[in-house]
């Protein structure tokens, strides 16, 4: 069987339906993990004080829609933590790109289209001599 460009050949194509099957069964799933990584905070995860003082909260204090919106845990030696979020703005953009947010966005900022007609000054245009002249 001769492939189609980009898709290979009929197993190929299958296994890309059923891919996009499987999102479409847990989209809702999908959608809530979305949400709650969107809506995460960093004060899910720890707190300070007006001194600065910064406090990890025990894992078990912690929601799991936070936890799982952490991306790294690095352990500084003699200077603490260093906690990672995933990037909020990229998931917001999928998020709003689902909904169709997006779409109506990009267009409000496109330009209308306008016809221009140029006109010259009115008048006669320049006769053409035939021949010479005497």
């Amino acid at each position: 069987m001769s492939r189609i460009k980009g898709f290979g050949g009929i197993r190929e194509i299958n296994r890309r339906i059923k891919g996009s099957d499987v999102i479409v069964d847990n989209r809702d799933a999908l959608a809530t993990e979305l949400i709650n990584l969107g809506t995460s905070k960093i004060t899910d995860i720890l707190t300070w004080n007006e001194q600065g003082e910064v406090d990890v909260k025990a894992s078990k204090d912690i929601p799991d829609y936070a936890l799982s919106a952490i991306k790294k845990i690095r352990v500084l030696p003699g200077q603490g933590l260093e906690v990672e979020m995933v990037d909020k703005v990229r998931v917001l953009q999928t998020l709003a790109k689902s909904a169709g947010l997006l779409d109506r966005e990009q267009n409000a900022n496109r330009p209308a289209v306008v016809e221009i007609q140029m006109l010259g000054p009115e008048g006669e245009a320049p006769s053409k001599k035939k021949g010479k002249s005497k």
